[in-house]
């Protein structure tokens, strides 16, 4: 029982599996790349600018993360 207590308030303070967490990144990340590389699926780009701009939008969402919280805790 305490251990489906621990994961319940883990949860609530915005724990999440890796599953979870790439099904969050990834639809962001693709319209990021999209928008600051284009839309045509067929161009070509060099793996080093991707990741660059695939590094940038991590460490906007971490410094997000670590300034304002994933959820908070309800207050009561």
């Amino acid at each position: 029982m305490a251990g489906k207590s621990n994961k319940k308030d883990l949860k609530a303070h915005g724990y999440m599996t890796t599953d979870e967490f790439i099904d969050r990144l990834v639809p962001g990340l693709k319209d990021y790349l999209k928008q600051n590389w284009g839309w045509a699926a067929n161009e070509l780009y060099h793996p080093e600018d991707l990741f660059s701009t695939a590094e940038i939008y991590l460490e906007i969402g971490r410094r997000i993360v670590g300034d304002f919280g994933v959820a908070p805790k309800e207050l009561k």
